[in-house]
């Protein structure tokens, strides 16, 4: 039996029962439901799962995405691995708040993260705690199990530029209810039951995170970081749809695993491993079969198709744009999702996209034969290496380098 993953989502809607963002929630069985022990965990496997394994476009539609913190999470600086652009941070209500705590948000929301206040109470204690907070807050949301009088909690808070959630609508008196105390949005089981997305897992082995986090902070070459990132196809991928979702990132295309790792910076791709490394699972279970074997036929096609293109034109940039092509087009398989959609999650380079979706130019060929080797598809592999002026024992010198060095990365 393959290892799953979990997440559930919940939307939020506005006055119009428009949909105006989701909550993204920790699960972790089919039952749609979990019980946390660990909110950094939590946090740390809601956005690996939504970034990684689903795709945060495929979830969010390009709207908000609302995940629970605590302060254990926010004073991480794996927070910096989250784009402000596309989530706000829901603080916990049972969140331990200090003037270190206040200083952390206050430097967090210079830097354009947004913040939400999760389940507000109308109790002096409670406002006392967080009073100081609401100045740098968005959103409070309110439970409406918890609240009697609503209108005068509201015109309470009403000082603060803030907008208001209201959480737990079971049915059409409580959202009226809500909407003439003057709530900006509403959630609840009336609206929407909680949708739960589940997926293969294939998180990159335990040990690997450690050992990339450990060459960053030694200031490894690049050469030596590449190396280790070879070994997870899957990792490599997910890079790419990491660097797309950030602002002044997303917009500039990728060819190489050198320029996307020179383009993110060895502090934020710190960032982003450390994430991954909170996201797996305590009991570290062992990389399934199936997930290694789709490893490595990713790395056999890729490999191969950087070792034919350095053979056929001597460049190490083409070689580089063969081996992203030859790991891409494995990324259906890897990710179950359309190759067309999951271009979109990424800016690739024109070229290696039209050599995936239309086996257009010198990387469609070279992907065309590598396909044709691994089906052992004679007639197609002598057309094409006639084209190429490619001899037969070129080219089996070139697949069994490929073999060679798939399989001597560590697994």
């Amino acid at each position: 039996m393959r290892p799953s993953i979990y997440l559930g989502r919940l939307p939020i809607f506005d006055n119009k029962r428009t949909i105006y963002g989701y909550e993204l929630l920790y699960r972790d069985t089919d039952e749609n439901s979990a019980v946390v022990s660990d909110n950094l965990h939590a946090t740390a496997r809601v956005l690996v799962n939504a970034l990684n394994h689903i795709g945060l476009n495929n979830l969010t539609r390009k709207k908000l995405a609302f995940i629970k913190v605590d302060d254990k999470t926010l004073f991480d600086d794996m927070i910096y691995a989250i784009s402000p652009k596309h989530f706000v941070l829901e603080i916990l209500e049972e969140t331990t708040f200090s003037t270190e705590l206040f200083d952390r948000i206050k430097k967090l929301h210079k830097k354009g993260y947004i913040f939400a206040l999760n389940h507000y109470r109308d109790t002096g204690a409670f406002h006392l705690r967080y009073q100081a907070l609401l100045t740098l807050i968005d959103y409070v949301k309110i439970d409406m199990d918890d609240q009697q009088d609503l209108p005068s909690l509201l015109t309470h808070l009403d000082k603060y530029d803030l907008k208001y959630i209201a959480e737990k609508i079971e049915d059409e008196e409580q959202f009226q209810k809500a909407k003439e105390a003057g709530f900006d949005y509403y959630q609840g089981y009336y609206f929407s039951n909680v949708n739960l997305f589940k997926k293969d897992k294939l998180d990159p082995q335990y040990s690997l995170l450690i050992q990339l986090i450990y060459l960053l902070k030694s200031d490894s070459t690049m050469d030596i970081l590449i190396e280790k990132f070879n070994e997870s196809p899957y990792l490599t991928l997910n890079l790419l749809k990491f660097i797309r979702l950030h602002e002044g990132l997303g917009s500039q295309s990728i060819a190489s695993l050198e320029q996307a790792m020179v383009l993110i910076g060895r502090e934020r791709l710190g960032n982003w491993l450390e994430l991954m490394l909170y996201a797996y699972d305590k009991e570290n279970e062992p990389e399934s079969n199936y997930a290694k074997q789709l490893s490595l036929h990713a790395k056999q096609r890729a490999y191969l198709m950087e070792e034919l293109a350095r053979h056929i034109k001597g460049s190490e940039k083409y070689a580089h744009e063969a081996y992203m092509t030859g790991l891409l087009s494995v990324s259906e398989s890897l990710f179950s999702d359309k190759l067309s959609d999951l271009l979109k999650q990424m800016h690739i380079q024109a070229n290696i996209a039209n050599a995936l979706l239309k086996r257009k130019g010198g990387l469609g060929r070279l992907l065309d034969l590598a396909l044709a080797v691994e089906t052992n598809d004679l007639e197609t592999i002598d057309l094409i290496t006639s084209k190429l002026s490619l001899e037969q024992h070129e080219l089996n010198e070139c697949v069994l380098i490929s073999y060679r060095r798939s399989s001597s990365a560590p697994e």
